[in-house]
C-alpha cells in the first residue's frame, strides 16, 4: 500500500506480531499445521486488518489452516485487545499469501524461456 499512513503500518505491525504470537503460543488446534503470518495491513480507520499467511504442507493443509483462523478470530481478537491502545479493536480477516508461489512460478516460466533461447 503506498499511501499507508505510519501509524497503519506501526499498528499493522504490532497485530501482526500480537496475532503470530496468539497463534504459535494459544491456538492448540491439531488442524492449525505450522502458520507463519507474512504480512499485515490495516484499513484507514484502523477497523479491518487483513493478514497474511503461509503454512508448511500442500493446498488441503492451507484450507484446513484458514479454516482453523476463521474459527478462532474472535478468540484472537479478545487476546490481543489488551494489548492495542485503540479505540476499537479491529475485525481480523485472514488470507493465504501464495506470493512464494506465484514467484517459483514467474522463475520457472524466466528459466524455460533463457533454455529454449539456448537451443
Amino acid at each position: 500500500m503506498a499511501n499507508e499512513t505510519i501509524r497503519q503500518r506501526k499498528v499493522a505491525d504490532q497485530i501482526k506480531e500480537l496475532v503470530s504470537s496468539i497463534i504459535d503460543q494459544k491456538i492448540k488446534d491439531p488442524n492449525k499445521g505450522f502458520i507463519t503470518i507474512t504480512h499485515a495491513k490495516i484499513s484507514k480507520d484502523l477497523r479491518i486488518a487483513s493478514l497474511y499467511f503461509t503454512v508448511l504442507g500442500d493446498d488441503q493443509q492451507k484450507q484446513k489452516s484458514l479454516e482453523v483462523l476463521n474459527r478462532a478470530k474472535n478468540f484472537i481478537r479478545n487476546e490481543i485487545r489488551p494489548h492495542l491502545k485503540l479505540r476499537f479493536i479491529p475485525e481480523l480477516r485472514f488470507f493465504i499469501d501464495d506470493t512464494m508461489e506465484y514467484a517459483q512460478k514467474i522463475e520457472k516460466l524466466l528459466d524455460d524461456i533463457k533454455k529454449q533461447e539456448k537451443q
